[in-house]
């Protein structure tokens, strides 16, 4: 048992110096061969290290990039939705006097009617949103 003992204990100081020495403490005693070895042993835990931190990037870059494909998929099939319905007879612009210049409206007597305000006034240029002479889903407000 007293030998278990002092096997544990040599080598928790061994380990406790190991330490020691890869934080920068302790290298006075060390050999240049040693010093040598210690620098290896960390360029190479290092390159562990790299390699795990650019791999967790690589995977959170691919995890965002499917994210945003799928955001801009949904986002062009409600567009198309939203084309497809203005196309629709049941659907249609609205001529009206007011502060807004027009609105699209369900007609054909549907218990809710929804309004959208086209503010002319309030140009909210998306980078990623360009519609050749028409209006986007950004300039429409409910009234």
């Amino acid at each position: 048992m007293q030998e278990q003992l002092r096997k544990l204990t040599d080598i928790n100081h061994k380990l406790k110096k190991e330490i020691r020495q890869r934080i920068g403490e302790d290298l006075n005693e060390l050999s240049i061969d040693h010093l040598r070895v210690l620098e290896q042993n960390m360029t190479e835990a290092l390159n562990g290290v790299r390699g795990r931190k650019y791999h967790v990037i690589k995977t959170q870059t691919d995890t965002y990039k499917k994210k945003v494909r799928s955001l801009e998929e949904r986002h062009g099939n409600l567009w198309m939705e939203y084309e497809a319905k203005m196309e629709d007879p049941r659907y249609g612009f609205v001529e009206s006097e007011g502060d807004y210049e027009s609105a699209a409206a369900l007609v054909n007597g549907a218990s809710n009617l929804y309004a959208f305000r086209l503010h002319q006034g309030h140009h909210h240029h998306h980078p990623n949103l360009h519609l050749a002479g028409g209006f986007g889903p950004h300039d429409l407000r409910l009234p």
